[in-house]
């Protein structure tokens, strides 16, 4: 059977994310997905490992890793200023992925966390990680100061919130539009860094921030703490992860949330992550929510990954703040048939039997 170099290229892609996953059912998940023999799935994994992309691997399940390089550096932050914030993409540069829109996230991202590290850490030390395989690089910029959570509650003290944790931290941080600096800056870099990479986890204290991660939530924070504790014991480690041959652009991800006219009016909140990967059912996780919705005038939630909705969250959240903000455009997205139902008895004011 004869492939053009497009489906090839599909392929070998295909491959690599399945050994980047470490999949037990390698050969015959390629084998199934592109109906291909496994003599053949074995050809391309002898081609890979000869071009120098992955090696075997006597801990995978799968058999072979992506061969990585890492490289590391380490900034004193009493050294630095704001308008040092672009160091270390200078820094990683010559190591990050060439084409012209994986750059231009890449100068995005870590230009926005290494200013946070800078201006908001209070530390003394920032680190600078980088990991880079034939399938994508993942950077972690990690510090020594307060940790981002904790820095986020004493805003939200010193903004008149009454008695805000570290779980409305989290959720602030997922809407956008909150700062510790409100002189100085907008609250719109960490939100916008996450919808740029394909992959992004905030640690802290023992507390995850995290989109694109797929799985058990469970095992996702486990993997991330542990691997946060080995990059930095305090303060924040930031993670972001992008494929090297990205087709995101930059461009029109940020005109999604954002216009010209009115800046940032748009945002989208992962419900389950904004839940703390609980369902969502009581009207305290509404209102948690619901803080400080009226700056925007769009929002999405997304009920990805949810089975269930309560009816006490559906009717602070559609009913309670819709009546109260009816200029505000809510739109629910990836809804089961279930969570559909109680939105739409909810926003018709009925009441489930």
């Amino acid at each position: 059977m004869s492939f053009t170099e497009t489906k090839r290229r599909e392929i070998r892609k295909y491959l690599l994310r399945k050994i980047d996953e470490d999949d037990p059912l390698l050969i015959g998940k390629v084998s199934d997905a592109f109906g291909i023999s496994p003599t053949s799935v074995r050809r391309y994994l002898t081609t890979e490992t000869g071009a120098g992309h992955i090696e075997s691997s006597k801990e995978n399940a799968c058999g072979y890793q992506l061969k990585t390089t890492c490289i590391s550096h380490s900034y004193k932050l009493s050294e630095l200023s704001e308008f040092d914030d672009d160091l270390a993409f200078e820094d990683a540069s010559f190591v990050l992925p060439e084409s012209r829109e994986a750059l231009r996230i890449w100068e995005y991202g870590l230009t926005e966390i290494f200013n946070n590290a800078i201006s908001h850490s209070g530390g003394s030390k920032s680190k600078v990680f980088i990991e880079k395989n034939h399938l994508y690089t993942s950077v972690s910029i990690s510090d020594d100061g307060v940790g981002i959570f904790t820095n986020i509650v004493d805003a939200m003290k010193r903004s008149g919130i009454n008695n805000p944790q570290i779980r409305d931290a989290i959720v602030e941080l997922y809407k956008g539009k909150f700062t510790s600096m409100p002189g100085k800056h907008s609250g719109e870099g960490i939100f916008f860094t996450m919808q740029l990479f394909d992959k992004m986890a905030i640690i802290s204290d023992g507390n995850i921030l995290r989109r694109g991660y797929e799985g058990s939530p469970s095992i996702i924070k486990s993997h991330l703490i542990s691997y946060a504790q080995k990059i930095s014991k305090t303060g924040t480690v930031v993670i972001m992860k992008l494929e090297n041959d990205t087709a995101k652009n930059i461009t029109e991800i940020l005109n999604r949330f954002s216009n010209t006219d009115e800046g940032f009016t748009k945002t989208r909140i992962p419900v389950l992550e904004a839940c703390l990967d609980r369902e969502p059912v009581s009207r305290s996780q509404a209102r948690r929510i619901c803080t400080r919705l009226e700056k925007f005038k769009e929002v999405e939630l997304d009920f990805q990954k949810i089975d269930f909705m309560g009816q006490g969250f559906a009717d602070e959240m559609f009913r309670v703040f819709h009546n109260e903000h009816p200029e505000i455009i809510l739109t629910p997205t990836n809804m089961t048939a279930d969570v559909n139902n109680m939105y739409l008895c909810t926003i018709h004011n009925k009441v489930m039997s």
